[in-house]
């Protein structure tokens, strides 16, 4: 994995040959510095045109209501728009965050998705259910949990 970008809160980093792209969250990102993080994510996966996305958010912490509200309006449509075809997702250990990611993962819902979502207690199957064969990534819905 090629780093990308990397400060306090978030780690970018990517792998052009299996289009695969992660990100590492750490503490509470909140303001311009969590807008900078889904942007550079954004740039990263349109850059590469990346297909496979890790989310490890276990070590996020809670998203206040204006970011949420800007998540939703921004980021939420981006990612829906983007060339990712499965999202991995290891979830925050802490329930505010979990509860708005949640709501992010429902107002993708609302758009035609070519994009499977799973949440994965462990790396390591979240590595080999991302890097299955590209004739498995075919969407039977558009987010599986």
């Amino acid at each position: 994995m090629q780093l990308y970008f990397q400060n306090s809160f978030v780690k970018l980093s990517y792998d052009k040959h299996l289009q695969l792209g992660k990100a590492e969250w750490r503490g509470r990102l909140q303001g311009a510095e969590l807008r900078e993080a889904y942007l550079l994510c954004h740039e990263m996966i349109n850059r590469f045109s990346l297909v496979r996305w890790l989310a490890d958010d276990r070590l996020m912490g809670s998203v206040s209501p204006a970011d949420l509200k800007w998540s939703l309006e921004v980021h939420v449509p981006q990612m829906a728009k983007s060339s990712l075809k499965r999202l991995a997702r290891i979830p925050s250990q802490f329930e505010e965050n979990r509860k708005a990611v949640e709501v992010m993962i429902n107002k993708g819902y609302t758009f035609d998705l070519s994009l499977i979502l799973r949440d994965f207690m462990h790396l390591e199957e979240a590595m080999e259910w991302l890097l299955e064969p590209s004739e498995m990534a075919v969407p039977q819905n558009r987010f599986a949990t």
